[in-house]
């Protein structure tokens, strides 16, 4: 794998946490400046569909070629997950308890249990400044759900599954809207919200199951109908009384959008922007850094503030709390992983000549890169 493909797309994360904690710090409004940090987001839920599909695949693929059961493999998946996001997002609700947050110690079993997504959805608004971890708690419900489709499903469950997980999704978001439930509830239950998450899949698939040729035929296609579908939305905001049809496309355009920026930067084919070194360290902690901005612009006393002077202190002091975080705590966590490889290494098993399995045909191009980008 290049260096310069992960770093492409750690680069995209940089950014992407940028956007996000400029939506926060500054809460623009408006049909042009609202969208960027949308597509932030959807860009972290297409990636992670992306990446962790990948994974669980090339080890679903290692694992029969060497005899090893896939039940296995799905525990150390999910040991390796711990790992990785766990322990820093219960460090940062213990420091938020100990602080004194009174919304932190109000919702601490919804907080611990990974439900602050239907905890916002439930209410109908958000509560600062735990509002952002709705998006962790989606992810981590993912993360405990797709990998027995990844390891264990046909190709074509798969391929259902995910086209379930779109429809479902933009169907109960047509439904919330439709009774003029508030936005919370509409967007943020983890089935209104897997959407960008399951192309993020589809795509992963798609590498693994096509010809680089008719793979970028098709995401021309879904960039054409993002785009266009991304300016009818836009258009609508702008007009406004059409509510209900903006939240039910919600993030889906900015996704189909995204598959073409994630393919092009798991390639290293994105601009130069996307190959500056000094941006990736911070990719590489956004994780960190999403997680605490939040607790950061709180703590400085910021909740009822935004501007500039917002912007600039929240974003450097996430941005050098992640760091060190990740250098002193999350760095060495994620080393534990080497002891918990998917597939433990031993001689190929002899297999009986027959067709593979249809998940692995085609050119698995980038499949290296997706376990080495992850750190998975």
């Amino acid at each position: 794998m290049a260096d310069e493909r992960s770093s492409q797309l750690d680069v995209l994360r940089a950014l992407g946490l940028t956007a996000v904690i400029f939506q926060h710090t500054f809460n623009p409004h408006g049909p042009l400046v609202e969208e960027g940090p949308a597509l932030a987001l959807t860009l972290f839920f297409v990636l992670s569909g992306f990446l962790i599909t990948g994974i669980l695949l090339d080890a679903r693929k290692r694992a029969e070629e060497t005899g090893v059961g896939r039940g296995g493999v799905l525990g150390r998946f999910y040991i390796r997950r711990f790992l990785r996001i766990v322990p820093v997002y219960y460090a940062a609700i213990a420091i938020s308890v100990l602080l004194g947050d009174p919304a932190t110690r109000q919702y601490l079993w919804e907080l611990v249990t990974y439900r602050t997504n239907f905890l916002l959805a439930n209410v109908g608004h958000n509560i600062p400044p735990i509002t952002p971890l709705w998006s962790l708690a989606v992810e981590e419900h993912f993360y405990l759900l797709w990998p027995l489709v990844a390891l264990f499903a046909s190709r074509r469950l798969m391929w259902g599954t995910s086209l379930s997980m779109v429809v479902i999704s933009v169907a109960s978001r047509a439904y919330e809207a439709s009774r003029g439930a508030a936005y919370q509830t509409i967007t943020m239950p983890t089935y209104a919200s897997l959407d960008g998450i399951a192309i993020g899949c589809m795509l992963a698939m798609a590498w693994r199951e096509t010809t680089l040729e008719r793979r970028e035929s098709w995401i021309r296609r879904l960039l054409v109908v993002g785009g266009v579908v991304l300016v009818a939305r836009m258009a609508l905001m702008y007009v406004g009384g059409y509510r209900s049809i903006v939240h039910t496309l919600h993030t889906l355009p900015f996704a189909l959008v995204g598959v073409w920026l994630i393919d092009r930067g798991a390639r290293g084919l994105l601009p130069r922007i996307f190959g500056a070194r000094w941006l990736a360290p911070i990719g590489v902690s956004s994780y960190g850094a999403y997680l605490m901005h939040r607790f950061v612009m709180h703590y400085l006393g910021f909740d009822g503030e935004r501007g500039l002077h917002v912007f600039v202190p929240v974003l450097l002091i996430s941005v050098g709390l992640s760091a060190l975080s990740w250098r002193f705590f999350e760095g060495p966590l994620n080393d534990l992983k080497r002891y918990f490889p998917y597939v433990p290494r031993r001689a190929p098993r002899l297999v009986a000549a027959g067709p593979r399995p249809s998940f692995a045909r085609g050119t698995p191009t980038g499949a290296s890169m997706t376990t080495q980008h992850t750190g998975s």
